[in-house]
């Protein structure tokens, strides 16, 4: 069941203080174990099944379109599984960054898979375009009457499946005990969705953005602020740059962003309801991933990344002093690890990338 509004269908929180200490309760939503292994299930199953009711799989002539997204992996998955279901053909795009092992789930759901370097070349319309979020929209506006453009990145269908899902569970799981909300940001449907929904309920309830320290999120979110404080705001976009041209980009996948998306547009400023940021080094979430699966519960990157940062908040948490009902942080473990086997678990690619860990 995907987003049931039955509690005994709601993914587990799972206890993860042994990752903490006794500075603050941290508990971690199993979104791993959704059908699909990841969180974006919700959003595939949101985003079309409301597009279904509006007409918008169907072309003028009443035919189903194909359901085309760009994904960097987990989001595909999750149509691929929701769309073959409900009957329409879908192809995802996505790139080089994607494990094999979900290229590989895409394919085993059914869904036709295309890498965007391929694209660039093979496709007229697609020459000189390189992001295959781009891509997406080129072939959605030059083909309308065949493609259904799914645009995760903007479509706030994304965003609501967190709000009246991923949020009302959390606040119910927890008794409304919840202080803490970490959360790593690429679409931004699940920080805005679910930061939206428990500020709505309690209004200091703290949102915090993990962010890979090679992400511009941070930076773009101090700037909104007029953060000056020293290595902030465009300084710290700056240092990203630098360090990416340098050094590369961000190797975790499925979190990080170089630019805004609209759903973190879509409030009154950018990434409206997050109260505080963390950079956390890649090297540190895969750390973290490899030392959390000997406990028994095996996650993808951006796990690890949310993990380490709800270490920073305990450790605020500490300095705070003791509080009534104590501190109650929450956060996601968005996909399982079985889709990094070749990578994070694979100690060759860990020490292939060991140059980057700084």
């Amino acid at each position: 069941m995907i987003s049931s509004p039955h509690p005994q269908f709601y993914t587990r929180l799972l206890d993860l203080n042994s990752r903490l200490g006794p500075k603050a309760k941290l508990l971690g939503k199993a979104e791993f174990s959704n059908p699909g292994m990841s969180h974006k299930d919700r959003i595939a199953k949101s985003m079309l099944l409301l597009a279904q009711s509006r007409g918008d799989l169907l072309n003028s002539e009443g035919k189903k379109k194909t359901i085309l997204a760009a994904s960097s992996g987990n989001t595909g998955c999750s149509l691929a599984l929701v769309g073959t279901l409900l009957g329409y053909d879908v192809i995802v795009i996505t790139n080089k960054k994607c494990s094999q092992e979900k290229r590989d789930h895409i394919s085993a759901h059914g869904a036709t898979l295309w890498m965007s370097e391929d694209l660039q070349s093979d496709v007229d319309c697609l020459h000189g375009v390189h992001c295959y979020m781009q891509q997406e929209h080129v072939l959605c506006s030059k083909f309308p009457e065949k493609y259904f453009n799914v645009n995760q990145y903007d479509n706030l269908d994304n965003m609501s499946a967190h709000m009246e899902g991923t949020g009302r569970e959390i606040w119910e799981q927890t008794d409304g005990k919840i202080t803490h909300f970490v959360m790593a940001g690429s679409t931004g449907g699940t920080i805005m969705g679910v930061g939206r929904y428990l500020k709505s309920k309690r209004s200091n309830c703290e949102i915090v953005l993990s962010d890979p320290e090679k992400s511009n999120l941070m930076g773009l979110w101090e700037k909104d602020r007029e953060i000056t404080s020293p290595n902030s705001g465009d300084s710290r976009l700056q240092n990203v740059k630098e360090d990416t041209e340098a050094n590369g980009g961000i190797l975790l996948e499925g979190a990080g962003k170089g630019s805004l998306t609209a759903i973190m547009r879509s409030g009154n400023r950018a990434l409206e309801n997050v109260d505080s940021c963390v950079p956390i080094n890649d090297f540190e979430a895969f750390d973290e991933c490899r030392a959390l699966a000997k406990t028994g519960v095996m996650c993808g990157g951006s796990s690890g990344l949310n993990i380490c940062a709800c270490r920073v908040i305990a450790e605020r948490c500490a300095d705070l002093g003791p509080q009534e009902g104590g501190y109650t942080v929450v956060t996601i473990l968005c996909d399982h690890g079985v889709k990094y086997m070749s990578k994070i678990y694979n100690d060759g690619w860990m020490e292939e990338n060991e140059w980057r860990r700084k």
